[in-house]
Formats: C-alpha cells, sequence, structure tokens
C-alpha cells in the first residue's frame, strides 16, 4: 500500500473495512474457551450492520489460518480506515497486538489501541506494573511461574489467574483459593493447561464495577455499570460460566446493572481512577476499566483496551445508557482513526 490514496470527498465515498479473527481451536486451555472466540464474528456483523445505516461502504475482512491471503486482501481493496476487532490469531490470543502491528507496516488507519496497549494490557502482571507506578490503587499481587515462587507475602483469600489470558478464560471458582494446598493446585493448573504464569492476587470483597470510556483528547466516563451477585458465598466473581454459559447458575446468578447507584463522591473517584488508568496503559479511542471496591476504595482489577463491542456485551450497555446510539458509537471511533492516520500524512 505504497501508493498514497486520494482523500474521500464524501461519507458514501470512505471504504471501511471490518478486521476480525475468524473463531479458532484455542492453542492452550480448555475445549469449553472456544466460546469465547465464537463471538467475534458477531462483533463484525455488528459493527458492518452500523456502517452500513450510517452510509460508508464497508467489507469484512476475516483473518483466518493464514495472514498472506489477508494482506494481499488489504491490498488490492485499500480500505481507507479499518475497524480492528482482532481478538488474536489463529487460536491464539496472545497474539492480539499483532493485528495492529501489520495495518500499521501497512500503512492503513485503524480503530482502538495500538500494540504496545494491548501488549501491556494483556499481560497483567505487566499491567499491574503500570499501575502501581502510577499510584494507581490493585491489589497486590505476585506472578507465579510454579508455585515454588510463592513468597508467601499475601495474605489469603487470594485469586488465581492466567497472566496472558482474557474473557475470563482460565477462571472458575476454583481461582478463589483459601490456603496454600489450594493455591498450589490451581497455578499448576494454569501452568499446565495454559501454559503460562500465573497471577495471584489479593481477593477483593465488595462490590464489582465495569467503568467503559469512550474518546482520546477529552475521554468520556460512560455511565458506570455493575455486576449484582445473587449467589449466597464466596467467591462472587465473573468466571467463565458467568460470562459464556448462559444455562449455568454462575450466569443466571450475575446481572449487570447499568447505570448503578453511587453517591457523587464515590463516583467521581472511580471516574478519575479509571481515567488514569486509561491514559497510564496508552489506551485509546474506547476501554473498559474493572474495579472492585473495597469499603468504598477502588482497585483496579484489569484494563481492558478493544473490548467486545457486540450489541449484548457491557460496553454497549453503558452506551445505550449514555443515549449515544450505537451507529454514532461506530462512526466516532472510525473519526479516530482517520484523524490519526491524517495527521501521519502531514
Amino acid at each position: 500500500m505504497s501508493k498514497r490514496k486520494k482523500k474521500p470527498s464524501k461519507a458514501s465515498d470512505l471504504k471501511v473495512g471490518v478486521l476480525f479473527n475468524l473463531p479458532a481451536w484455542p492453542l492452550r486451555g480448555e475445549k469449553i474457551d472456544y466460546l469465547a472466540e465464537a463471538e467475534a464474528e458477531e462483533q463484525a456483523e455488528a459493527v458492518q450492520e452500523a456502517l452500513e445505516k450510517i452510509g460508508f461502504r464497508s467489507q469484512l475482512f476475516p483473518l483466518k489460518d493464514d495472514i498472506e491471503p489477508l494482506i494481499t486482501e488489504l491490498r488490492l481493496n485499500r480500505p481507507d480506515v479499518v475497524v480492528n476487532l482482532c481478538e488474536g490469531a489463529f487460536g491464539d490470543s496472545h497474539q492480539e497486538m499483532n493485528a495492529p502491528s501489520l495495518l500499521e507496516l501497512l500503512g492503513v488507519p485503524y480503530t482502538g489501541s495500538s500494540p504496545l496497549g494491548l501488549g501491556l494490557c494483556q499481560n497483567k502482571g505487566l499491567t499491574k506494573d503500570v499501575l502501581r507506578a502510577n499510584g494507581i490503587p490493585t491489589p497486590r499481587y505476585q506472578v507465579l511461574e510454579s508455585f515454588n515462587d510463592w513468597s508467601g507475602e499475601l495474605e489469603c483469600p487470594l485469586f488465581v489467574k492466567p497472566l496472558r489470558e482474557d474473557a475470563s478464560i482460565g477462571i472458575s471458582s476454583k481461582s478463589y483459593v483459601r490456603n496454600d494446598a489450594e493455591l498450589e493446585t490451581q497455578v499448576e493448573y494454569i501452568r499446565a493447561q495454559y501454559r503460562q504464569a500465573a497471577l495471584v492476587e489479593e481477593y477483593i470483597a465488595g462490590r464489582e464495577l465495569n467503568v467503559a470510556i469512550l474518546g482520546n483528547e477529552k475521554p468520556e466516563v460512560l455511565p458506570i455499570s455493575e455486576i449484582i451477585f445473587e449467589l449466597q458465598e464466596e467467591p462472587k466473581i465473573v468466571d467463565y460460566a458467568a460470562k459464556w454459559l448462559k444455562e449455568s447458575e454462575e450466569f443466571k446468578k450475575t446481572k449487570p446493572k447499568c447505570p448503578t447507584d453511587l453517591t457523587e463522591s464515590l463516583k467521581a473517584k472511580v471516574e478519575n481512577i479509571a481515567l488514569k488508568a486509561y491514559e497510564a496503559l496508552y489506551c485509546r479511542d474506547y476501554a473498559r476499566v474493572d474495579m472492585r471496591l473495597r469499603h468504598e476504595e477502588p482497585f483496579v482489577l484489569e484494563v481492558n483496551p478493544n473490548p467486545d463491542i457486540s450489541h449484548e456485551a457491557g460496553f454497549a450497555r453503558s452506551l445505550r445508557a449514555a443515549g449515544i446510539p450505537y451507529e454514532e458509537f461506530v462512526r466516532q471511533i472510525v473519526s479516530f482513526a482517520l484523524k490519526r492516520g491524517a495527521r501521519r500524512r502531514t
């Protein structure tokens, strides 16, 4: 894509690509983890429908089992901008940051976070290192390559999850550990099944908030969503079943509420911390910051750049609560990407 493209004269001249990874059996973990892969196409179809309603020309660019055909398609069709929905490649979620890297090399403007932002946030240990370095509250933690690395400095109960997965993959009620024996079992499970280190952190018992953020120079915090747990005992968590298995007890007893009820002072504190995390981790265009409250004190659990934007996802729920039509959101993120592309050309 070495030739400079002529700038579209009107919206209908704009060609928008939608890049997404086709579902593939995960390289690691459990067979059931495939369900998290399967929603990628749903996102792409929702975005394409919105683009058509806006009046943009659109084309789907699925990433299959080989990168060469995708490069050929991008070069032949030369989209003006791409909505990047890739969450991995070839069944490997660790490849997520490489999709925007490819677009950068091809000179195609794209929506969402940069390779740096995606890579930082995928590694939960690095995420927490950055949060801590910036004075942003996060539960105390340790990264364990194996249980032999355990220092014993954190008090139980603890929460254990794979270092580099998202979508609640590798998380179940067994992730909540109450003693060293349970900790060893879960760390070694992650090491064997997911072939990576485990993040071990203090378990924060309290309200769980999802904070959606939209924008760049002046990012906007959308109405805050809360996960209402109807479970009687700990752990009260959004594990894999609660997120993906609609017939499960965990799913039925884990309900979102948006907007949630917060005092003005607590709301301001949550928003301020979320914005600091968004900026510290190089998030761009849109993201979601997950928090827990302990005695009205917010702790950042994770930062999710390029979160799921399908119609039933939490980000879309916050858009609806804010009164922002889905098509307007898609128009905004396309505009953000085009603006960056224009800056690169000058």
